[in-house]
């Protein structure tokens, strides 16, 4: 696929990097000329020097012969226009980046439809909806629902308490069948795993595992599930904004905020709340609004060393479940050795939704892990494929691909080495990152 990128700035860069590994034909439009042709040294994507607004400049870097266009400059009305004008230009698809949350509502999606954007990404949304689901689900660092709630795929971290810890998986009792290990992640390296590999302390182990036995899970690696009561929040920007929307009054819920203007507006619109105008690294303040008694702390200011310090702090005073959103990639591995539980990064979400493009209609969810080093992906098998009526076992699956699990007739079901793929299953695939061109030909 051509594939072109407006916004040199990290979340550019990042998705760049990220398709160039998928081989896909990656241009990256932005304006700082020393910093492209750095990016073009080094890295195996084309850059242009440009304007995404401009006709002649996004003809120039071949927008009428693109499959995809991606807008992700930090001004929203920058991405709208240059997509309507990518569109014009004959570009196949195209995504825009938007922060302001009056364009996520139907009648927006609509217009902005009209106007050329085919899909919309709300970066402080997305990153909502995953502070959520770790608050609803604090034992895990990672909550993948697939086709309706029929198969998950969740990430937990072992502990030494665990059941499973030490075990190879070949001896792993699991008749009946509760669960698929399909990757391991350890350090920085993810692995697709086979028998030989075991179960260390500290792995974030990823099962597929069908709705009636993830309560099992936690048990066995040592996780205890708590309910949350009492929440902590540091930061009052519109991340914060959109997850107290999406919680309602679930929750005992308070959110410090340096920001005297932000903080009236919080609380003015989230009467329930209580808003404390004070730093996040403000001891005292943490203290004394009560952290020792909080459930789960969520870091969420736009410093990612001030939400590192404050888990930290948090974990010190007894919190047993923290989230931090660290928006700097070098600082990941460096945060989860810190036991951070949860890490909301922005431009691994927006990531996930540019490959649901990549990948076609026919993909229903694509998440990135980590540090873009794996996906998860559902696709939809057609007749006469090559995955179609061979057992797993014969596929002779790509080097760092595994088949998690799929959905048949609308029911969830782990797979083994004599399943067969039938037309119309919805397959999960866990993958290291650059193979999805390799997984794409198994389902054409």
């Amino acid at each position: 696929m051509r594939i072109i990128i407006a916004g040199d700035g990290e979340t550019g860069t990042h998705l760049a990097r990220m398709l160039s590994v998928e081989n896909q034909d990656v241009v990256l439009i932005g304006h700082d000329k020393e910093h492209l042709a750095e990016l073009e040294a080094v890295d195996n994507f084309m850059t242009f020097e440009g304007d995404p607004m401009s006709i002649p400049d996004l003809l120039r870097c071949g927008v009428d012969s693109a499959n995809i266009f991606v807008a992700v400059t930090p001004d929203e009305t920058v991405n709208i226009i240059a997509c309507e004008m990518a569109k014009g230009c004959g570009a196949r698809r195209c995504v825009a980046r938007v922060d302001n949350p009056e364009f996520a509502t139907p009648k927006a999606d609509e217009i902005l439809r009209q106007h050329g954007v085919d899909l919309t990404i709300f970066p402080e949304k997305l990153a909502a909806v995953e502070a959520k689901a770790f608050i609803e689900h604090n034992w895990v660092s990672e909550w993948l629902r697939f086709h309706r709630g029929e198969l998950y795929v969740v990430g937990v971290r072992m502990e030494g308490s665990g059941s499973l810890c030490g075990m190879y998986l070949r001896d792993l009792d699991n008749n009946p069948r509760l669960f698929h290990v399909a990757a391991i992640k350890r350090g920085n390296d993810i692995i697709i795993p086979g028998g030989d590999d075991k179960l260390l302390e500290g792995d974030t182990i990823y099962f597929a595992v069908l709705p009636a036995n993830i309560d099992l899970l936690p048990g066995l690696c040592g996780k205890r599930v708590a309910k949350a009561r009492r929440i902590m929040i540091t930061g009052g920007g519109r991340v914060t904004e959109n997850l107290l929307e999406l919680l309602g009054s679930k929750y005992d819920v308070t959110v410090i905020e340096p920001d005297a203007g932000r903080c009236r507006k919080v609380a003015e619109k989230f009467p329930k709340t209580v808003v404390v105008n004070a730093s996040a690294n403000n001891v005292a303040t943490l203290k004394e609004e009560g952290i020792d008694g909080c459930d789960i702390f969520l870091a969420l200011t736009g410093s990612s060393e001030t939400n590192i310090v404050s888990c930290m702090v948090a974990r010190e005073h007894g919190v047993s479940s923290t989230l931090a959103r660290i928006e700097e990639l070098q600082y990941l591995p460096e945060a989860e050795s810190l036991s951070i539980d949860k890490i909301v990064n922005k431009k691994l979400l927006n990531a996930g939704k540019v490959l649901s493009v990549v990948l076609d209609s026919n993909v229903a969810t694509t998440r990135c892990l980590s540090l873009d080093k794996a996906e998860v992906t559902e696709m939809k098998v057609s007749e006469g494929t090559k995955i179609v009526s061979q057992q797993i076992a014969g596929l002779s699956l790509p080097k760092g691909v595994t088949i998690a699990g799929l959905v048949r007739d609308g029911a969830g079901q782990l797979v083994g080495g004599h399943t067969r793929i039938l037309p119309g299953d919805h397959v999960v695939i866990f993958c290291l990152s650059g193979s999805i061109g390799r997984i794409e030909k198994l389902f054409k």
